[in-house]
C-alpha cells in the first residue's frame, strides 16, 4: 500500500487536484479490495438454538470447545432490522456490541439502507432479556437468541466476532453457510468463524473539526489519509450497553456506526436506564447513513469518503467492517481496542469519563468544568480537537487465558452443586438402543468422534480430549435410509 500524502486542496492547480483525487480513490479501492483483509480463522463461536443449548468458543478450529454460556431462550424468528444491515452481505456478522450480536439473513426489498428492509435474528446477554428502561437501539422480540452471559464478557466482549464474519449451520460434522433468507428455528447450532485482520492500521485518528483528515496509522511509519470530518463530536449521550463497556471502549460497530463508550463499566448487577444515570457515549457514522437516519445530534462525528462520487464508507474497512472489535483487557492495553482524545491538540490522553447526555461535553467550557469537578483543574481552550482509536495487537496466549477464565467462572456458578461429572476414560452409550441393526455415531461439541454398528452401541470417550466444563454429547441413529434420530444430552467433564 502506497502512503497518500495530501497537501490542503487550495495549494494545487485545478489540474493536479483531480489528479489527486483520482490517486486517493483508487487507494482506497485497493485498500476494501484486499489491502485491509481478514486473515485465517483466529477462533469460532458455536451457539446451540435450543433451551438450555451451549455457548462455546474454539480455539483450534472446533476440535475442541469451552462452555461459556448457555442459551435461555432460542430464536425463532428473523424481522427487520437497522439500515445500516443493508451494506452487509447476507449470512454474515450485520453488528458487534457489548449488548448483543446481529446476524443478517436476507433482504425484504432491493436496493441499499432502509428501503432494503434488512432480516436480522440475534444473540443476546442477559441483561438485555428483557429491554431496560430508555432503550434506544433494535429490538430483536422473537429473533433474539438469548442467553445467560453477562453483556460486556466473553462473546459481548473478548472473544467478539467481527462485522462481516460468516456464520454457519451446523449439520451432522459439517459446516454449510446459512442459507439466503434463513429463519432460525429451534434445534440449530450456528457456528461464526472468527477472522483476525490483517494489515490493520496502528491507529485511526480523527481531527475533530469541520473538513478535519481521517487519517490511519501504520507501524512502520505510513499514513493514509481515508476520510474526511463532515461534522464533529461535540457531546455524549445515553447510548445502550455503554453501563458495561467502559471509558474509552469500544461499544458497538456496525456498516454504519461505531459507538464508544464515556462511561465507568459497571457491575454485571446494574440495571441500565435506571437512577443514577450510567450511560454515556458518543457515535461516529459514515455520511451516507447519517443522512438516511436524519442524524442531527451533536453526540455524532459524521465522516465521508475522501471522494465521495467513486466511493462509500457505510460496510467498508476498516472502519465499518472487518476491523474493529470489543477487545479490551485492563492488563495489556496494547491488545485492546481504546480511544484517546488530544484537548487542545495536545498530547494523546485517555477519555474523559462522562456520564449522561451533555451536548457540549467536549467543548472547551464544559472540559474545564469537568477537570475541575475531577480535582484536576487545567484551563481549556478549544475543547477536544482530535480522536483516535488504537487497535489491538492479537496476543493468541492472553485470549487462552481469558477464555479458560471466562468458562471456569461460567462452570462454577452454573453447576450449582451438581456432582455428578465425568472425568478419564468414560463409557457412554444412547438411553434407548435401537432393536435392529443401526450406524449408531458419537458427536461431541459437534464433531463426530466415534462409529459403530455393534450393538448395544457403546463407545468409550476420553473426557481429557476437552476442556473442563460443560459438554453437549449427541448420539445420531442411523437405522435406515429414511429414519435418522438423534439423542442428546449435556455432561460436565472436570479432570
Amino acid at each position: 500500500m502506497q502512503a497518500v500524502n495530501a497537501l490542503p486542496a487550495r495549494t494545487h492547480p485545478p489540474q493536479r487536484n483531480r489528479l489527486r483525487h483520482i490517486v486517493v480513490a483508487a487507494a482506497l479501492v485497493l485498500m476494501t479490495a484486499g489491502r485491509f483483509a481478514a486473515t485465517d480463522e483466529t477462533y469460532r463461536v458455536r451457539v446451540e438454538n435450543v433451551r438450555g443449548g451451549l455457548v462455546q468458543v474454539s480455539l483450534n478450529g472446533g476440535i475442541s470447545y469451552w462452555t461459556v454460556g448457555r442459551v435461555t431462550e432460542p430464536a425463532t424468528a428473523r424481522i427487520t432490522g437497522f439500515a445500516a444491515a443493508s451494506y452487509i452481505p447476507s449470512g454474515t456478522i450485520a453488528a458487534i456490541a457489548t449488548h448483543g450480536i446481529r446476524i443478517k439473513t436476507g433482504q425484504a426489498a432491493l436496493g441499499l439502507g432502509k428501503i432494503q428492509r434488512p432480516l436480522i435474528f440475534s444473540i443476546v446477554p442477559r441483561q438485555f432479556a428483557k429491554l431496560p428502561s430508555g432503550y434506544g437501539g433494535h429490538a430483536p422480540r422473537s429473533s433474539a437468541v438469548v442467553t445467560d452471559i453477562d453483556a460486556g464478557c466473553s462473546i459481548f466482549r473478548n472473544q467478539s466476532p467481527y462485522v462481516g464474519n460468516p456464520v454457519y449451520l451446523e449439520r451432522s460434522d459439517r459446516l454449510e453457510p446459512l442459507p439466503e433468507d434463513y429463519i432460525p428455528r429451534r434445534g440449530d447450532i450456528f457456528v461464526i468463524k472468527v477472522e483476525h485482520p490483517d494489515n490493520a492500521p496502528k491507529w485511526i485518528e480523527f481531527q475533530n473539526r469541520p473538513g478535519g483528515s481521517v487519517l490511519a496509522y501504520f507501524d512502520d511509519g505510513r499514513k493514509m489519509e481515508i476520510a474526511r470530518v463532515i461534522r464533529p463530536v461535540r457531546g455524549v449521550g445515553r447510548y445502550d450497553g455503554t453501563t458495561y463497556t467502559g471509558p474509552g471502549a469500544v461499544n458497538t460497530n456496525h456498516a454504519g456506526v461505531i459507538t464508544i463508550s464515556t462511561a465507568p463499566q459497571m457491575p454485571s448487577e446494574t440495571k441500565e436506564g435506571g437512577v443514577p444515570e450510567t450511560r454515556g457515549g458518543f457515535m461516529i457514522q459514515p455520511n451516507r447513513h447519517a443522512q438516511e437516519q436524519g442524524e442531527t445530534s451533536p453526540q455524532v462525528m459524521v465522516i465521508s469518503p475522501v471522494e465521495e462520487s467513486t466511493s462509500r464508507l457505510e460496510g467498508s474497512p476498516p472502519l465499518f467492517r472487518n476491523y474493529i472489535n470489543l477487545y479490551y483487557y485492563p492488563e495489556c492495553l496494547e491488545c485492546s481496542y481504546r480511544t484517546q482524545v488530544r484537548i487542545d491538540d495536545g498530547d494523546w490522553e485517555e477519555m474523559p469519563c462522562l456520564v449522561g447526555r451533555i451536548d457540549n461535553a467536549f467543548e472547551a467550557e464544559a472540559l474545564q468544568d469537568y477537570f475541575a469537578k475531577t480535582g484536576r483543574p487545567r484551563i481549556v481552550k478549544r475543547g477536544v480537537t482530535a480522536l483516535r482509536i488504537l487497535f489491538a495487537d492479537l496476543d493468541t496466549s492472553l485470549l487462552k487465558k481469558d477464555l479458560a477464565k471466562e468458562a471456569e467462572s461460567y462452570t462454577a456458578r452454573s453447576t450449582r452443586g451438581n456432582t455428578q461429572t465425568l472425568s478419564g476414560v468414560v463409557p457412554v452409550a444412547p438411553a434407548k438402543f435401537p432393536k435392529k441393526s443401526c450406524l449408531v455415531n458419537l458427536y461431541v461439541d459437534g464433531r463426530l468422534v466415534s462409529t459403530t454398528n455393534e450393538w448395544p452401541y457403546r463407545f468409550t470417550w476420553d473426557t481429557r480430549s476437552v476442556p473442563n466444563g460443560w459438554h453437549s454429547i449427541v448420539f445420531e441413529q442411523v437405522c435406515d435410509s429414511f429414519t435418522t434420530s438423534f439423542e442428546r444430552r449435556v455432561v460436565l467433564v472436570a479432570n
